[in-house]
Order: C-alpha cells, then structure tokens, then sequence
C-alpha cells in the first residue's frame, strides 16, 4: 500500500509541527519558571531572576523562528504565500 502526500499536505503537517514545537517549549519553559522558583534553599532571588532572564531569552531566541517557519508553512500549503 502507498501512501501519497502532496506538497500542501506535507507544508501543513511541518507548519503544525512547528507550532506545536512552540507551545511545548512555551510549557516547558512555565515548568522551569515554576522550579526555579525562589525556596530559599540553595538560591536567592537575584539568581533566580538571572535564570529566568538567561532560559527565556533562549526560549524566545528558539520559539520565533518556530512560530514564523510555522505560518509561512501553513499559508503555502493553502497556496496563499508566494515565493
């Protein structure tokens, strides 16, 4: 049995993808903000804003270009983008 995927099927399967990329790493980085959380054993909070800080800018720096890869993906396999 062969399965046929055209393009468009395959542009919105990646664009999906990447979105979905995107909102687990947006779950993954809520995780971390929630266990990094000031206990008072081990690190303060100057430390703990400084994680922060340095974690969602790498976050950010890798949801992006998720989330803009993902729409250019999503309106090409509706054939709305043009090249």
């Amino acid at each position: 049995m062969k399965i046929k995927l055209s393009v468009e099927k395959t542009a919105r399967l990646a664009g999906l993808g990447a979105l979905a990329v995107s909102g687990g790493l947006v779950a993954v980085y809520v995780l971390f903000f929630w266990f990094i959380a000031y206990r008072g054993v081990g690190i303060d909070a100057i430390e703990s804003a400084v994680a922060r800080i340095s974690v969602g800018l790498v976050f950010l720096a890798l949801i992006g270009p998720h989330i803009v890869f993902g729409r250019i993906l999503l309106a090409s396999s509706r054939s709305e983008h043009t090249t």
